[in-house]
């Protein structure tokens, strides 16, 4: 799966961010790297200002391309849980079988 990071490129799908920022260009989004997006911390500074943080995080945080790269499409582990209800509450919406997988709430979503 792939994790939508500003600054980390846009793929196919290049005309929305330019869209939505008047006064970049397409570029400024992924540091002109489509696939991948700013290989440097420095790039983020291209963003808008509302996204650069979310761009660094990719470096302070997530570590970007550490370790030959990689962090850049990282490994996960996962298991169906019951929906949480904080968004159940919000949609309105619950699966037919929902109750077949365990419920998990609170400190337990950060596992």
């Amino acid at each position: 799966f792939d994790i939508m990071i500003p600054g980390a490129g846009q793929g196919a799908f290049s005309n929305g961010c330019s869209a939505q920022f008047q006064g970049f260009s397409t570029g400024d989004f992924d540091c002109d790297t489509r696939f991948g997006g700013c290989t440097e911390r420095s790039g983020c500074d291209r963003l808008p200002a509302e996204l650069q943080d979310a761009c660094r995080w990719r470096y302070d945080w997530y570590h970007w391309l550490e370790n030959n790269g990689k962090t850049n499409n990282p490994y996960v582990d996962f298991r169906r849980v019951r929906c949480p209800t904080q968004l159940t509450e919000l949609s309105g919406s619950v699966a037919e079988d929902d109750e077949l997988f365990p419920k998990v709430e609170g400190a337990e979503l950060r596992l």
